[in-house]
């Protein structure tokens, strides 16, 4: 792995981690939490985010608004920045609050259906009511000689205007209730597939992330539970804290921005490939036996040589990324997360070997020895 170093004692490789990695992260972690504080920005998990994806400078945009902020800004504020950059945790409490106005709307228009309702009940009572008493003045008139008289009709006729105009009034809001129901629905549905969006997607890459992966995994296996002819492909770039480390964070992103898009022109329309990791990437392709991991491994390390540069000093020497592939097959394994795990144990001995692993037992028997 990334910042490790292998060592052979009595014949046993150990793997003796680099702590400056961790140290790396703990400075930028400390960086983040200085600049909020300076800013008096409260340190809610997503103002984190916001602040963590600005000083990393994957977004460049991004960046320069978040570093353009000279005084405290308001929390309404930052939640307007991170919703246009659709950073995830924004885009979920804006979901969030979408369902809760969408139950609020959802209240209000049972409420004024029940309104409606009491409304078209009482005007079929009054209509009931005025026919009755029409018949009744009309049979005690014919069997005592006399009718109602015109004031009683028109009182009765008012009566029923009245009731009308109620129930008409009611039956618009309930229209204009059941209007702006769609509406906010519409908004709800269109802010949760952007959510939906949001968590399934890397935003340096554009690539799908882990979740998008282990999504893809589960769909694969839920078919009948045995997946055949699929492989599960691991690819790092083994190299890329070092050159964080000696030429910058930038460096280290544009690889990454850059990998990203060599990686997504790799594969067909029904392969799949997601960011599942800061120097990671994984593969899903169809139609691929033990026999034909090679070729594809092979293909994947000609384009990274051929395309994946970076400039190693001011007079324009260029210098050609290192991979480490590691390769699963799908049915060899009986779940995701195994095939997940298989995949990372080939991984680690493909970055031990300097060259691609496959996973079998005898793999997996050195590993957890």
């Amino acid at each position: 792995m990334a910042g490790s170093a292998a060592r052979v004692n009595g014949g046993k490789t150990t793997i003796v981690k680099d702590v400056s990695a961790n140290s790396r992260q703990d400075r930028s972690l400390q960086v983040i939490g200085q600049h909020m504080a300076r800013l008096s920005v409260s340190g809610l998990p997503r103002n984190y985010e916001l602040f963590h994806e600005a000083i990393s400078g994957a977004d460049t945009a991004l960046s320069r608004e978040v570093m353009a902020i000279a005084s405290p800004p308001s929390q309404a504020e930052l939640d307007e920045i991170g919703l246009r950059f659709h950073l995830p945790g924004f885009v979920a409490l804006a979901a969030q609050r979408g369902r809760q106005q969408e139950i609020r709307a959802l209240a209000d228009l049972r409420e004024r259906m029940m309104t409606g309702a009491t409304q078209r009940q009482s005007f079929a009572r009054a209509l009931e009511t005025v026919a009755r008493s029409l018949r009744d003045d009309h049979s005690a008139g014919n069997s005592a000689g006399y009718s109602a008289s015109p004031a009683d009709i028109l009182a009765e006729i008012e009566y029923l205007s009245v009731t009308l105009s109620d129930t008409v009034v009611s039956e618009t809001e309930l229209s204009d209730a059941m209007r702006t129901c769609m509406t906010r629905l519409g908004d709800a549905e269109r802010d949760n597939a952007i959510a939906r969006a949001a968590t399934v997607r890397d935003r340096l890459t554009s690539l799908p992330n882990h979740a998008a992966l282990m999504e893809r995994l589960d769909t694969l296996y839920g078919s009948d539970g045995q997946p055949r002819g699929t492989a599960l492909f691991l690819v790092s770039i083994t190299d890329l804290s070092d050159i964080s480390q000696t030429y910058g964070e930038p460096a280290a992103t544009r690889i990454i921005r850059k990998a990203g898009s060599i990686f997504r022109k790799a594969i067909k329309k029904n392969d799949f490939v997601a960011r599942t990791g800061k120097d990671e990437f994984a593969f899903l392709f169809g139609s691929v036996e033990r026999d034909s991991v090679q070729p594809i491994a092979d293909r994947l390390t000609a384009q990274v040589a051929d395309n994946l540069v970076f400039a190693t000093s001011s007079n324009g020497h260029k210098a050609s990324v290192e991979i480490a592939i590691g390769v699963a097959l799908a049915n060899e394994a009986f779940s995701p997360q195994q095939l997940r795990l298989q995949a990372a144990t080939a991984l680690e001995v493909s970055r031990l070997r300097g060259r691609i692993a496959v996973y079998s037992p005898e793999i997996g028997n050195r590993a957890s020895s």
